[in-house]
């Protein structure tokens, strides 16, 4: 097996296991609080410090990225959360919140390096195949993290968690360690064309990408967020059905799907197909009550391969050594997550209706539609796209 082969290994593998860190904070909250005697507040705060700590890494990884290359970043990322999980174990509060700030760093660094890594070493006609795989191995991930606490965790213990978790990271960061030499960074004297960094974001077109990406991200991240709050209070919480967990499964099954169909359809048409999709779920979920759980099932999926994809399109309309110019794209990406979730909770409050809260992803569905139909004509002009 060549190192590339066995490098797109790691990659599925890391991101697995990213994916049960990711959600692990809201699965371990309750045994945080109990631990701490927190109030909402101050439970709500370590959302903050993964918030920030992601985007602090996000920012790094870039520079980390354009000088070592996205292994070696990687490895930063993975050593910041060796660092961090551990601290979950603390009671004083401060430390643990510390704590989360750090391996919310390493996972901000973590996650867009393995994206653009897999990019990178990919052949451009399997890149959008190859990035939705590994985002669906992060779905599976993010699915496992609930049953893993639920099962390893012990009363207000996380000792044994933050183990096997420790454990685990330590392997991967072995095998990224031994792939070093695969991913090796531009040389310092790389011409302007080579370090696209100035040109890609003097371009119009390649600010049409953010606002992509913040409202496609704040969908993601929203509903996912309140699913569960909004199926209580329509009162669909009495059944065997989780919309949260139908809303995740579908999200992780579209982009097992998308790393099928993505070998037969285009960057531009495949992410078309799913904003129309994304938009039908949503409209279920606002306007209808009894087709609240079809519409959290459909949302998924129509969700599920706009960010991967648009990461390759990216890459394939300012060049392949774009992904080192690419961090503005995560980091909007998180802001999107988090101004769309606290939107949408503030809109609720004030209407005292969910409903009319969740309306905030239905506008931001529709405003996703409009960008993807105006980088479409735009990105006809550029001659690196394929369509």
């Amino acid at each position: 097996m060549t190192e590339s082969a066995r490098l797109k290994y790691y990659t599925l593998a890391g991101f697995f296991v990213i994916g049960i860190i990711t959600v692990l904070l809201g699965q371990v909250l309750p045994i945080l609080s109990a631990r701490m005697n927190l109030n909402d507040a101050q439970a709500g705060a370590f959302f903050l410090a993964q918030f920030s700590g992601s985007i602090t890494g996000t920012v790094i990884s870039a520079r980390l990225a354009r000088r070592y290359g996205f292994v070696m970043t990687t490895l930063v990322g993975l050593f910041l959360i060796l660092v961090g999980l551990p601290g979950l174990n603390f009671h004083e509060y401060i430390f643990c919140w510390l704590s989360v700030f750090v391996y919310g760093s390493g996972l901000g660094i973590t996650i867009p390096s393995i994206n653009l890594l897999t990019i990178e070493v990919t052949p451009p006609d399997k890149q959008a195949s190859s990035v939705n795989l590994i985002n669906f191995a992060w779905g599976i991930g993010a699915i496992c993290s609930r049953p893993f606490v639920a099962t390893v965790s012990a009363n207000e213990s996380l000792f044994s968690v933050t183990i096997i978790l420790n454990l685990l990271v330590l392997v991967l960061a072995v095998c990224f360690f031994a792939a070093l030499t695969i991913d090796r960074p531009a040389p310092e004297d790389a011409t302007e064309e080579e370090s696209p960094t100035a040109t890609i974001w003097s371009r119009p077109l390649a600010w049409l990408f953010l606002p992509f990406g913040f409202f496609v991200i704040g969908i993601e991240s929203g509903l996912g967020g309140w699913l569960t709050t909004y199926a209580q209070k329509i009162e669909q919480g009495a059944t065997n059905i989780n919309p949260t967990d139908l809303y995740y499964t579908f999200l992780v099954v579209g982009r097992g799907l998308a790393s099928i169909v993505s070998r037969y359809l285009s960057e531009n048409v495949l992410i078309s197909i799913c904003t129309v999709i994304l938009l039908t779920g949503i409209s279920l979920l606002v306007f209808g009550e009894t087709t609240a759980v079809i519409g959290a099932a459909v949302a998924g999926l129509g969700t599920s391969a706009i960010f991967p994809t648009n990461m390759v399109r990216f890459t394939k309309i300012f060049g392949p050594t774009a992904t080192k110019s690419a961090a503005p794209l995560f980091i909007i990406n998180i802001v999107g997550a988090g101004v769309l979730t606290w939107l949408a909770g503030v809109i609720s409050t004030s209407y005292d209706s969910l409903r009319v809260g969740l309306a905030v992803f239905l506008f931001a569905a529709i405003m996703v539609i409009l960008l993807q139909v105006v980088i479409v004509t735009a990105s006809r002009e550029s001659p690196r796209l394929v369509k």
